[in-house]
This record gives C-alpha cells, sequence and structure tokens, in this order.
C-alpha cells in the first residue's frame, strides 16, 4: 500500500481484501462491522460537505473514545478537511480559543460536556453531538439515555451526530484529491519544548507510522480475530496511530474503551478475546494489581506494547511472570514516541537490549547530538534527535518554534527530541532524561529520571519521582516516594539512599525524601513531575 494517500484511503486499502462483515469496531457489547464502518463515514462526510465543509477546512472533534470519534476522524479526512483533536476535558475557555484562534469551521462535541462550554453557542459554529449512546446495544442505550437527561436538555437546537449521518448518506460528492503531504490533524501537545503547541500531522506522517509498525511483526495481515484493546485516547498520537490507524488499517477490530478502569478494561479483555494491548506503565500497573488480568487473558494475547512514560522492573516483572504462568512467555516491550515525530524505537523479540527503548523502526534514524551540533561518541549523552518519515510538517502559526526545532545534518532533516539520551554500539537508544528536567548541582548534571530508575527498583516502592528543590539558596534533589501499603517507610528510604549511593554520583542524593499516600498523575497515567515542583 502507498502512504502518500489520505488516512482514510489507506485504511480502505488495508481493508479491500476482507468481508464487509467483518467486525471493525466493538463497544460494550455492539459490533460494527467494516461495511457499517464505511457506510458511517460515508454519510458523516457527506453532511459535513453539506455544511461547506472542504479540503483545508478544520473540524474539532473534542471526544473521548466511542465509535462517533473514529467515524468522524475518518469523516472529515475524506473531505480533505484537517481534524483538529481536542482533550474532551478541555475548559471552556480554551476551547473557545481554539476555535477562534483556527478558524475552526464545524465541531463534534460530547453530549456529556457541551452544556459546560460557557461561550461556545456564541461563536455560531456548526456543531453535531455526539453520545455514547449512539451506538451502544439497544439494551444498554436507554438507560444512558435516562441517565443524561440533563445533558439532552443541555444539547437542545443543535444537530445529533448520528441525524447527520442519516441526512448525509443520500450525498454524492467529488473525491477529493488528497496527497500524503496534505495535513490530516492538528494534535495540541507541550511541544519539545514544553509550551503549548499545536502540531500538524500529515496524512503520510500517521500512514508511515501504520507501515513501519506493522513492518516489526512481519506485516502480516490480520482479520477481526486480532484485536486491539483502545484505552488510550484519540487525541494523542499512540492512542490514534498504533491503536486505532494501524490496527484498522491492517484488518484487525478495535475495542473501544471511554474512560479507563481497571477491572473494566480486563473484562473487556476477557469478553473480547483480545490479542493486542497498547498503554502507559499505570494502566498495566493497576490491571494487573486488580486481580482480574488473568491466565484467561494471557493465553490470548500475542504483542502488548508500552509507551508514555518508563516502565518500571515491577510492573514488567509481574507482567512477565503472569505470562510464564499462562504458558504464554510473551513480553512487555517498552518503546518510544513523541507528537512530533510518530513511535520511533521499540523493543522487540529478537532485537531487545535491557534497560533500552529498542531500536528505531523502519525509515527512522537517531543520534544525539551534543551542545556545538555535532554528534556525540556511541554512549555518550546529548540530546536525542530523530529523522524519520513519521515527522510533523509545523507548529501552526508558529514559525519560529518550528524552525528552533528543525535542522538539517548529513543529508537528513531531524527534529530536537528535548530528551537527554544516547544510544550504543548496536543503535539502541537509551533514555536519560527530560531536558528541561536536568538539575545542575555543583557544575554536575543530574537527570530525575536516572535515579527514579534506581529507587524503582527498591523494595517496597511502588512509583517514586524526583523534582528541583532549593537547601539553602543551592539546587537539591528532592525525591517523593509512593510506597507499597506494607512497607516500612524508614526501611525504605534507608535502602533508597543505599541504592542511590552505589549507583550513582553523589549529587543525585536527595536532600529531602517525602513519602506519599498518592503520586499526581496526568490524564494519560504519566507522573506529574509539574505539579509536584508547583507543591514544592
Amino acid at each position: 500500500m502507498t502512504i502518500d494517500t489520505s488516512m482514510y484511503q489507506y485504511f480502505c486499502d488495508g481493508t479491500a481484501h476482507l468481508p464487509r462483515t467483518n467486525k471493525t469496531i466493538s463497544f460494550f457489547g455492539r459490533n460494527l462491522t467494516l461495511g457499517e464502518v464505511l457506510a458511517q463515514i460515508d454519510g458523516f462526510a457527506g453532511r459535513l460537505v453539506q455544511e461547506g465543509v472542504g479540503k483545508g477546512d478544520n473540524v474539532i472533534v473534542c471526544l473521548g473514545n466511542i465509535p462517533d470519534a473514529v467515524i468522524a476522524f475518518y469523516a472529515i479526512n475524506k473531505t480533505g478537511a484537517v481534524a483538529n483533536l481536542v482533550h474532551p476535558l478541555v475548559t471552556a475557555d480554551r476551547l473557545v480559543a481554539i476555535a477562534k484562534n483556527m478558524h475552526s469551521k464545524a465541531a463534534v462535541l460530547f453530549d456529556e460536556f457541551y452544556g459546560g462550554y460557557d461561550g461556545w453557542k456564541q461563536l455560531g459554529i456548526k456543531t453535531f453531538i455526539a453520545s455514547a449512546a449512539d451506538y451502544l446495544p439497544r439494551k444498554l442505550a436507554p438507560f444512558y439515555r435516562i441517565a443524561k437527561l440533563r445533558a439532552a436538555v443541555a444539547c437542545r437546537g443543535e444537530e445529533k451526530f448520528k441525524d447527520a449521518v442519516a441526512r448525509g448518506s443520500e450525498v454524492g460528492f467529488a473525491p477529493v484529491e488528497i496527497g500524503g503531504e496534505d495535513i490530516a490533524l492538528y494534535m495540541h501537545s507541550g511541544g519539545t519544548t514544553g509550551t503549548p503547541k499545536s502540531v500538524e500531522l500529515s496524512n503520510r506522517a500517521f500512514n508511515a507510522l501504520a507501515h513501519n509498525l506493522l513492518a516489526l511483526i512481519g506485516g502480516k495481515p490480520v482479520d477481526d480475530r486480532d484485536s486491539m484493546l483502545m484505552v488510550l485516547p484519540l487525541f494523542h498520537n499512540f492512542g490514534l496511530g498504533v491503536c486505532m490507524h494501524t490496527s484498522l488499517s491492517a484488518g484487525g477490530r478495535i475495542v473501544l474503551m471511554p474512560r479507563f478502569n481497571a477491572k473494566g478494561a480486563c473484562k473487556l479483555c476477557r469478553d473480547n478475546g483480545i490479542t493486542f494491548i497498547c498503554g502507559v506503565p499505570n494502566m498495566y500497573g493497576k490491571m494487573l494489581d486488580s486481580g482480574a488480568f488473568g491466565e484467561d487473558i494471557m493465553r490470548k494475547l500475542k504483542y502488548c506494547y508500552c509507551g508514555g512514560d518508563r516502565l518500571s522492573d515491577s510492573i514488567r516483572r509481574k507482567f512477565e511472570q503472569l505470562g510464564e504462568r499462562a504458558g504464554n512467555p510473551i513480553k512487555l516491550y517498552e518503546g518510544y514516541g513523541l507528537t512530533e515525530a510518530g513511535i520511533c524505537c521499540v523493543n522487540m523479540k529478537g532485537r531487545e537490549r535491557e534497560g533500552s527503548i529498542g531500536k528505531p523502526v523502519a525509515n527512522t534514524w537517531f543520534e544525539a547530538f551534543g551542545e556545538d551540533g555535532q554528534p556525540v561518541p556511541r554512549g555518550t549523552d546529548g540530546e536525542l534527535c530523530v529523522s524519520t518519515d513519521m515527522a510533523m510538517t509545523r507548529y501552526y502559526g508558529d514559525p519560529q518554534a518550528t524552525a528552533a526545532v528543525f535542522f538539517d545534518h548529513g543529508g537528513k532533516r531531524w527534529i530536537k527530541t528535548g530528551d537527554i539520551g544516547r544510544l550504543d554500539e548496536d543503535g539502541f537508544v537509551y533514555f536519560v532524561d527530560r531536558k528541561k528536567r536536568m538539575i545542575k548541582i555543583s557544575g554536575h548534571n543530574v537527570f530525575p529520571q536516572e535515579i527514579e530508575n534506581v529507587v524503582n527498583k527498591v523494595a517496597g516502592v511502588k512509583r517514586c519521582c524526583v523534582v528541583a528543590a532549593e537547601d539553602d539558596g543551592k539546587p537539591a534533589v528532592k525525591l517523593f516516594i509512593q510506597k507499597d501499603d506494607d512497607a516500612d517507610e524508614e526501611q525504605v528510604r534507608n535502602a533508597a539512599r543505599d541504592a542511590i549511593a552505589a549507583k550513582l554520583m553523589k549529587y543525585s542524593m536527595p536532600r529531602y525524601i517525602v513519602f506519599v499516600d498518592k503520586l499526581p498523575l496526568t490524564q494519560i497515567g504519566k507522573v506529574d513531575y509539574r505539579k509536584l515542583e508547583e507543591d514544592r
């Protein structure tokens, strides 16, 4: 398949050989077939065209993992418009600002949250209201609607998504010429510098992501007997690119979960015979600790990947020990990616190395660069930079930021990741820390992630986080620890100090060690070190 086409067409090309009766989306017991999904995409695309949406316009999609989001995304892509993906828990002010500043032509919003979007109606933007009830099984949908009566009242006057699909189904429109370099979506990212930015990503970037990842598993076609648990959100590169676009384009089935809870996720795995899982460490940890992630689930799994944050040894160990007991020696493989450059490297069977985040995927190159703009020797820390066909096109409306993150070297175009790391002689990549998290103590670079890696291996430590602090006006290290319930605080404190002293330089020793009942997490399950820095 060519990657130089729309994401919609890439999905169509990848599934052209499959029966239209194949299950494509599963949502709490309701299965949408491939034929149904394509017809629903056609319907909403037709309705958008009726509203004057065309190539280059942008349509906001502010939804969780419900079928409406998948259908809306591919329908927008089919028209040549840009899907403007926004977190459904965004504040009203931020949503309104995005719509105004980016001149959005239309929006698909979630019924449960619509009433809280103050100031939205005044924009006069065509709005379609999506609901989880739209694609729930018939026996469940009425209960949802009753529970959300207040939301339904708030949405009066706006067109329902399902009605829009039906109205647009009779509309025919001329195919739009869409190339790989045309922009497919906007994602709102912290940026490699930590400042909020909107990233423009092309069709080519996401088609290349799917192509590169399928090459890792031998490029084998799959069908609806293979299914991906999709908990990671659509508005996140990992969720959209891996869980949705790669899975669907390969011919697999996605099982949607709008709001994560561990036991519910395990039930979906069991009921749907899940064969693929992609998630963040906190998600795996909670599923394993729930007591519901049993050997019956493990026996059916083929591939499981982890990204978004560093995977602790304890979670990896629990997962792989359960696999061994189930007779399926599957491993939990860690990878690395970023909004600006897709999923860049991953450990795989036969090409893995302990402590690394894997080797680059196809058509992707890594180097660690020094402050002088030149590659540093293998084994030496520098800023990780990536050259890949999955790269973003630019930051929206910010040519200065775009110019600051891209550079040319050795005949390739590189993106600065903002991460410190190194490569070994065999090309395996090692992540050290975010560049902006680095703490300078007595002229020495101290990396919080290195300290966390050591402490997370200490018995009794559930998870930890390191932030910069001050001691008598001088920079210092502050370590927060969330311990196991039955662990002794003083023993854990001493063991952590001993481990740091044995493995790291003296400047890495925390001046303060604070025990907390719970560490704050971001909305995708990473430890929120920024929140701890604010509270320090």
